[in-house]
């Protein structure tokens, strides 16, 4: 049985990467390729290397790909994807009718932010694997809300824990070690704030080493980009601050070598957080950000681990909620074998063609389809209508106008469902 593991960002590579083995010791021959998400650069090659690729993983167009009949040959699609390609792969496998894969929708990390978002746009998936239980309740009752079977959702747990960290023994007199995000928190000033505290933390307990680990360096690419890279605001605020104490600095390690290492975690609002608890790694989610929904802190609250930056002390002992943590941070290697041997069942019965499944939590086929009318098929995908608007050029003009023709002749998802 072949099974084709789609990625577009470094983070969901390295999901699909943790959980292709498992496919294989179900006898599946396991195919990796990266998908074109966007114009700009995507992941880096050496950000592939790092995850043990030994050679060049393909990359592809999903378009060109299923129009190709080339996907048709898979009979698992493993997709880890963003929301652009979800909705691309979604909507160019109508054209294979129940001829087509059998499709399995997996997150790269915690669901953070827009959570009905992402749900609604994977509603078409065979199979959802979803990251807890209180994300599965959510996505059941979304799509008890529209009337749409929610019965593919299945609890994985966190992908990122099928690589286990292996703690070294001299851990706990190891580095604190603070993981950055790209757009948490998002803007200037707060993200200057955060660059002073950390240089003050370092500061006040000279006796401890603090790393820094920013989310990319040199090179590398990733679906969230700042325009804020923690790197020169740290810079910035050890000189406004005297200088940079000698206890503190940057890395570029993977997140699994630094968690081997680390006497305590530190971050804003992130999955390496999930990583570190299962870990056993002391961990505190910084609160100074106050409950902003865009930030994702709502995860953490009742896990008792969310700190201001003034309430850190070192060391401490803090430990997730148990029925907090049972709730939300799971164990996907106690079901991951199990849901394996599902997928592939699943994948030898004949498959509900794509067109043919309910997508209006997203938005409903009226208005899909008047969209389409505007805009044509590939910016409705793009969401491209979201995107502020002013007054049209004359050759924007033109160019929409001939966008929307070409949309009026070309089959749509909405076309083919009632």
């Amino acid at each position: 049985m072949r099974v084709l593991a789609l990625a577009s960002y470094d983070s969901f590579l390295n999901i699909a990467r943790l959980i292709a083995p498992h496919f294989e010791r179900a006898e599946c021959e396991v195919e990796f390729a990266l998908v074109q998400a966007r114009r700009q650069k995507q992941i880096s090659e050496s950000q592939v290397r790092r995850q043990g690729f030994s050679s060049p993983v393909r990359r592809i167009d999903i378009g060109s790909f299923c129009s190709s009949g080339e996907i048709g040959g898979y009979d698992i699609v493993l997709a880890c994807l963003e929301g652009l390609s979800t909705r691309r792969l979604m909507h160019h496998m109508i054209q294979l009718g129940s001829k087509r894969p059998l499709v399995i929708s997996a997150y790269p990390g915690l669901v953070l932010r827009y959570a009905y978002d992402g749900f609604s746009m994977r509603t078409g998936s065979d199979l959802l694997w979803l990251n807890c239980e209180a994300d599965a309740e959510a996505y059941r009752e979304m799509c008890n809300a529209f009337g749409i079977d929610g019965s593919n959702a299945r609890i994985f747990g966190v992908g990122a824990l099928l690589e286990r960290v292996q703690r070294q023994p001299a851990a706990e007199s190891g580095p604190v070690v603070f993981f950055e995000q790209a757009v948490i928190p998002r803007y200037h000033d707060e993200r200057e704030f955060l660059a002073e505290q950390l240089v003050l933390l370092a500061k006040r307990f000279p006796q401890r080493n603090f790393v820094i680990k920013p989310r990319t360096t040199g090179g590398d690419a990733s679906l969230h980009r700042t325009s804020h890279p923690i790197e020169p605001l740290i810079k910035a605020a050890a000189e406004r601050q005297g200088g940079s104490p000698g206890n503190l600095s940057l890395t570029s390690e993977r997140a699994s070598a630094l968690l081997a290492t680390a006497s305590h975690c530190l971050t804003v609002c992130s999955t390496v957080a999930a990583e570190a608890l299962h870990a056993g790694i002391p961990t505190a989610i910084i609160g100074d950000f106050g409950a902003y929904d865009d930030y994702g802190l709502h995860y953490f609250y009742g896990s008792g681990l969310i700190r201001t930056f003034a309430e850190l002390d070192f060391p401490f002992k803090a430990r997730p909620n148990a029925d907090w943590r049972t709730r939300y941070v799971p164990d996907p290697k106690l079901v991951v074998e199990s849901l394996v041997e599902e997928s592939v069942c699943l994948a030898r019965t004949e498959r509900m063609p794509m067109g043919a499944r309910p997508l209006k939590a997203e938005i409903s086929s009226e208005l899909r389809e008047s969209l389409v009318q505007r805009n044509g098929v590939a910016n409705v995908l793009k969401r491209a209508h979201q995107a502020p608007q002013g007054p049209a050029s004359p050759l924007q003009s033109v160019l929409s106008a001939l966008s929307r023709r070409i949309g009026s002749v070309m089959p749509s998802r909405l076309k083919r469902r009632t």
